[in-house]
């Protein structure tokens, strides 16, 4: 079996979100299912040979159901639980509609684990090997490296990176005097506070390093958009004119944001460099303007206008001009895919997907006064906000719309999330 090592491509980021001595919360957002997928490939993830302080073949299984693209066999119903390719009966698992299975041996190496998987296809008999590797990985970073092996499958299969080593943020809010920005895994696990304020916090955006987070705080009891470096803790005010100041955007290259402010009585959209400077306004005279968000390669800036008389989703130039409707009805806080081939967006407070070659629109979340989506880097998944009783709470739905999940929270409003950009290596 030719091994290789996969953790070593990760990028300095990546490991200072591992191992970070910023405050530990408690990891109360975790996915439960809403709706299981449906019309998704069976797989097979059988448990890992092995001890370990993590359920690896459970994570890959999350992992792969939550992208909507894959329907992972319970574990009562599996015929054999083979701990390696050579095991693998083809028979017994097309027998049961299954042509992948997801097979790994977990062993202690060097004060943590050694983790080894092979991706088996069964329509061929003997059974073959389709993909395989083995890493180290601390104690600590068990869930990391059953992320790799599920970023790794999941590439393999469908061709499409996998996004499951990401983060996502997010604001709860306890009480009217109790706000905190956290990080965690994209699924809830490993959370970390980055900021504690009795001051509101909101719309975090990272940069697309992954190194900072941009967002609005009040804690100089005026709304002022900060930049806050993950690395060092330190912060720095990018955006403080006169009256409110929200709604940041990294553009894709890192070196300006975009953001709201309505220091002319109007919320309107202008762009200021990522380390502050004197901000640029990008419309005038024409409504409401808030909300920007770039397009991937950088030359458009979609926003939320009500100049028709209702909110609509706009699309402009990067230096302003050339404004278009996009959104096709009332529609507001859009986010363009990676590809730059469809938004997301909320329309009759739901999370739609539109299409921007044809205009079609699909609707993906069934869930009450959905808000602030926001998708992951490979476009598979989205993350938003919606209310549940009389709370806020995060939602997680594929972009095809075959799986819904919930990351219920304790105690709290959950608002705000933002996923993360790549934070390893290709």
């Amino acid at each position: 079996m030719k091994f290789k090592s996969h953790l070593a491509s990760i990028m300095g980021v990546f490991a200072f979100l591992c191992s970070a001595n910023i405050a530990k919360a408690e990891s109360d957002v975790v996915i439960s299912v809403d709706e299981g997928v449906s019309m998704a490939q069976p797989i097979a993830v059988i448990p890992f040979k092995g001890s370990a302080n993590e359920d690896i073949g459970q994570i890959i299984a999350d992992d792969l159901r939550n992208s909507g693209k894959f329907s992972p066999i319970d574990r009562t119903k599996l015929p054999a639980q083979p701990g390696s390719a050579s095991e693998v009966v083809s028979q017994q698992w097309t027998d049961i509609g299954v042509d992948m299975v997801v097979v790994g041996q977990v062993t202690p190496a060097g004060g943590g684990y050694n983790v080894a998987y092979q991706l088996v296809d069964t329509l061929s008999s003997p059974a073959a090997v389709l993909d395989q590797g083995a890493f180290n990985v601390p104690a600590a970073q068990m869930r990391q490296g059953a992320h790799t092996v599920s970023d790794l499958v999941f590439e393999k299969i469908t061709q499409i990176r996998g996004a499951f080593r990401t983060k996502i943020a997010y604001v709860v809010q306890r009480g009217v005097s109790s706000y905190e920005l956290r990080v965690s895994d994209y699924d809830g696990f490993n959370a970390f506070s980055v900021v504690k304020s009795k001051e509101p916090l909101m719309s975090p955006e990272w940069a697309p390093d992954g190194s900072k987070l941009a967002y609005v705080t009040f804690e100089n009891k005026k709304a002022q958009v900060v930049v806050h470096d993950l690395r060092s803790g330190s912060r720095r005010v990018v955006a403080a004119l006169k009256g409110h100041n929200g709604a940041p955007a990294f553009s894709p290259d890192g070196s300006k944001i975009a953001f709201a402010s309505n220091q002319d009585g109007e919320l309107n959209i202008y762009v200021v460099g990522a380390n502050g400077g004197t901000p640029s306004k990008l419309t005038a005279n024409a409504g409401n303007n808030t909300e920007p968000s770039w397009s991937p390669d950088g030359g458009s800036i979609y926003f939320t206008s009500d100049r028709s008389g209702s909110p609509q989703v706009y699309r402009m130039s990067a230096s302003g001009g050339g404004v278009s409707n996009v959104g096709g009805g009332v529609s507001y806080a859009a986010k363009s895919s990676a590809d730059g081939k469809n938004l997301i967006m909320i329309a009759g407070d739901k999370v739609v997907k539109r299409d921007l070659t044809s205009g079609g629109t699909e609707v993906l979340s069934s869930t009450f006064l959905d808000e602030s989506p926001s998708i992951s880097p490979n476009g598979i998944m989205v993350i938003y906000s919606s209310t549940k009783g009389t709370s806020k709470v995060l939602q997680l739905v594929s972009a095809d719309g075959r799986f819904k999940a919930n990351l219920p929270g304790a105690g709290g409003q959950y608002k705000f999330p933002a996923w993360s950009p790549y934070l390893t290596k290709q």
